[in-house]
């Protein structure tokens, strides 16, 4: 059994805690900051079969493109984000090509999760017109560190630290509220006062 602390201080990919999730008999569906739940659950003493999915899997056929229409229902009317969507809403925009937002995947999975039966086509053009309207949850958080952390391993300096996960997060918890693009090299000089216990050769 893997501990708080090993999980805590390692950095696992979607397919990594996936595994992890089957050995342990837990849902192995959704996204990583729902996968990273399940396995903290279970760590902080819930017993798997107690562990839950968040949302229901929608095995319902999918809406044509003739179907959609701005009143149509976002849970269990068949309505999914696949090609049939992809034409509704090029044609709605008037557009030769539309690519998905993260803002409708993340509404779309809200929806399924909170299991609400009043939204519809209209709300996720409404994000798409204004996506600030998707409020900043976990899974955003779970997001923007990943982003983060794949840009701390680019710089060649992480090798110089003993434990660079740690590290990361460190200088991940100094900035993760700026606006400004969030991992770069000066942050090493800017933080090292927090960082330099971490460093190889410290004394």
């Amino acid at each position: 059994m893997i501990t708080i602390e090993y999980f805590n201080n390692h950095y696992f990919y979607k397919k990594d805690l996936q595994n992890l999730c089957r050995k342990y008999g837990l849902p192995a569906n959704g996204t990583k900051a729902e996968l990273n739940d399940f396995i903290l659950k279970m760590l902080h003493g819930v017993l798997p079969k107690d562990i839950k999915p968040l949302r229901k899997l929608n095995r319902q056929g999918s809406l044509q493109f003739s179907e959609i229409k701005l009143d149509t229902k976002l849970l269990n009317s068949g309505f999914k984000l696949n090609n049939e969507a992809r034409k509704y809403f090029a044609n709605y925009f008037n557009l030769s090509n539309f690519h998905f937002k993260k803002s409708m995947a993340i509404k779309m999975r809200d929806v399924q999760k909170n299991n609400d039966g009043r939204a519809t086509v209209k709300d996720l053009i409404a994000i798409i017109n204004n996506p600030s309207k998707v409020i900043n949850n976990s899974e955003e958080h779970t997001y923007q560190w990943n982003h983060f952390l794949r840009d701390f391993y680019k710089d060649d300096a992480y090798k110089d630290f003993n434990t660079p996960i740690k590290v990361a997060a460190i200088l991940w918890k100094a900035v993760r509220d700026d606006r400004s693009p969030k991992y770069h090299h000066a942050l090493i000089t800017k933080y090292y006062p927090l960082i330099k216990q971490y460093k190889k050769d410290a004394k």
